[in-house]
């Protein structure tokens, strides 16, 4: 699994890159969390379970993230690890997760507030085998 920032003029954003669709799923909560906490969490004892619908895997990733941001910002729920599960359905695709993490505390080095995942240069791409993705906060 590979993070890497991406150089963006007015907001964050950067590439994903995984073996499997869940596998870069995970690697975006991951840069959400670089991006978010200057001591990230790897787990948690806290658990909590989401499921998503969306048409596609774009729209798919934006809502993942944006939920992520709701769960962080608004519940105090930072979630370090996920188990997903993606399964195309009629209509699209939907996303089946646990997540594991822990409440939202001075420990993990708050660095501010990430406004939304956009739909800004975004791409979910299978490439010679791998998964890769790109993704531009707004913050």
């Amino acid at each position: 699994m590979v993070v890497r920032p991406l150089d963006h003029t007015a907001d964050v954003g950067f590439a994903l890159e995984a073996e499997s669709l869940e596998g870069l799923f995970q690697a975006a909560l991951e840069g959400l969390l670089q991006v978010m906490f200057q001591n990230p969490p790897r787990g948690g004892k806290r658990r909590r379970r989401l499921v998503l619908k969306a048409e596609d895997l774009e729209t798919l990733l934006v809502r993942y993230l944006n939920e992520l941001l709701y769960l962080i910002q608004t519940k105090g729920f930072v979630p370090g690890r996920a188990r997903l599960r993606i399964t195309p359905v009629r209509g699209g695709f939907r996303l089946t997760a646990t997540l594991w993490g822990e409440p939202l505390g001075e420990g993990l080095g708050f660095q501010g507030e990430v406004k939304s995942a956009t739909y800004h240069g975004l791409s979910v791409r299978q490439e010679g085998g791998r998964w890769r993705a790109q993704v531009i906060l707004d913050v």
